[in-house]
């Protein structure tokens, strides 16, 4: 089954509403549920939509996104990888051969996850990742 990979601009589009990514995110997000696809994430690209929601939306705003989460954990529709040690030194191995690229420690682990699950779409709004090959959605 195909697997979509939620990167942090997603997350944060979907949580912040005056977001310039909101619609787009909303209304793919929607198409997701209605299509019952599973979802993946990594505890970093959290991390990352946590603190962003945060600091533009302050601490209740990221609570109701935790306890969405926490729902769609539940439900069985997102899947959270964990970055061990060893995917963070892939991922920084990354990093240090992509230096022609702008792409964040975060950026680089999101990618070593998605290949090792064969993940070819990202749900995000960072052309890098359609520049490395993945297809990004919308």
């Amino acid at each position: 089954m195909k697997i979509i990979f939620v990167d942090t601009g997603a997350w944060i589009g979907l949580a912040v509403s005056r977001d310039q990514s909101h619609s787009a995110a909303a209304a793919f997000a929607a198409d997701l549920v209605k299509k019952g696809l599973p979802l993946l994430t990594t505890n970093y690209v959290l991390l990352e939509a946590h603190t962003r929601i945060r600091y533009d939306d302050g601490h209740a705003k990221a609570m109701i996104f935790d306890t969405l989460l926490r729902e769609m954990v539940r439900r069985r529709q997102l899947t959270i990888a964990w970055i061990t040690p060893h995917i963070h030194e892939l991922a920084m191995e990354t990093f240090r051969n992509y230096s022609d690229q702008e792409l964040s420690v975060v950026d680089c682990s999101s990618i070593v996850v998605a290949k090792a699950k064969k993940i070819r779409e990202v749900f995000g709004f960072d052309s890098d990742f359609a520049k490395l090959g993945f297809i990004l959605r919308p």
